[in-house]
């Protein structure tokens, strides 16, 4: 199946890698759509610079709301094929990635990538980080399976059918993506091992907490969302507070940097969760 790849970005200093990665693909994807969701201009010279490796590469700009989401919805509006891939512009995919999820997709209508956390990252860092869609989708939620949108690939006409990804959640709306796609179009999850990213972790310390803070904040949300349709309860109150207690022992035994972003990140969770029960008037701790 011909693709279409959207990379939403806002300039990010990785995009050129990315890109790299496209055009040297064993099999190219046909079309090529990069949505620039942050400043005016912020990608013009980067994509400029790959119009001869890249000719079927499209630049669009549209910053009206600052959601990925958003971003990729309006990659679709522009895209021509009939199978959509969505990657992000700080991860680089391997030569054989379009081949493999192309394939995938004529046999599936929602296809989930391997995930590699060792290429780009400390191994300091990612002996700790735990695995992330390596061996299958995400299922951690213990719900349906779910994909990263920087691992996804979809039939447009699911897509369309499913109206796009929520852009009101500026977090999750890749597990929410994937989960209505499973119950209101009836799509299979596939996990495409022979199609590998690899993936940017956060590796500063405030970074790693600001990501997992708004994570976990909005994950309250998509339990409110599906506990009528089989999301279980996410535990007891003592389970929540054991949780806390994990990040402030880690902090205790921080000797490096990367144990202090491990620490970081298992304390933004802890405090997205509470903020995200106060917000969404929901019990996730």
């Amino acid at each position: 199946m011909d693709v279409t790849v959207v990379v939403p970005t806002v300039g990010g200093p990785w995009l050129p890698e990315q890109l790299a990665a496209l055009a040297a693909q064993t099999r190219p994807p046909a079309q090529i759509v990069v949505v620039n969701n942050g400043p005016a201009g912020a990608v013009d010279k980067v994509v400029k610079d790959f119009a001869a490796d890249l000719p079927q590469l499209e630049l669009v700009e549209d910053s009206t709301y600052s959601m990925p989401g958003f971003a990729r919805n309006v990659g679709v509006e522009h895209a021509k094929e009939p199978g959509l891939l969505f990657l992000d512009d700080d991860d680089v995919v391997d030569p054989g990635y379009v081949a493999a999820m192309s394939d995938a997709l004529d046999d599936s209508e929602l296809v989930a990538a391997r995930v590699d956390i060792g290429r780009l990252n400390p191994t300091s860092l990612t002996r700790r980080w735990g695995h992330m869609q390596s061996t299958g989708p995400m299922t951690h939620h213990a719900f349906l399976p779910w994909s990263i949108s920087a691992a996804l690939g979809v039939r447009r006409d699911t897509f369309l059918q499913l109206g796009g990804f929520d852009d009101t959640l500026p977090i999750c709306e890749d597990t929410d993506f994937s989960w209505r796609a499973q119950l209101d179009a009836g799509a299979r999850m596939t996990f495409v091992p022979d199609a590998l990213v690899s993936y940017r972790l956060r590796t500063g310390v405030r970074p790693a907490f600001r990501q997992a803070r708004i994570w976990a904040s909005w994950e309250a949300e998509l339990h409110k969302r599906y506990r009528s349709r089989g999301l279980e309860p996410t535990g007891s109150q003592f389970r929540a507070l054991l949780r806390w207690g994990r990040p402030l022992l880690l902090l205790a035994r921080a000797r490096s940097t990367e144990d202090l972003v491990v620490a970081a990140r298992h304390l933004g969770a802890c405090v997205g969760r509470l903020e995200g029960s106060i917000r969404h008037g929901y019990l996730h701790l």
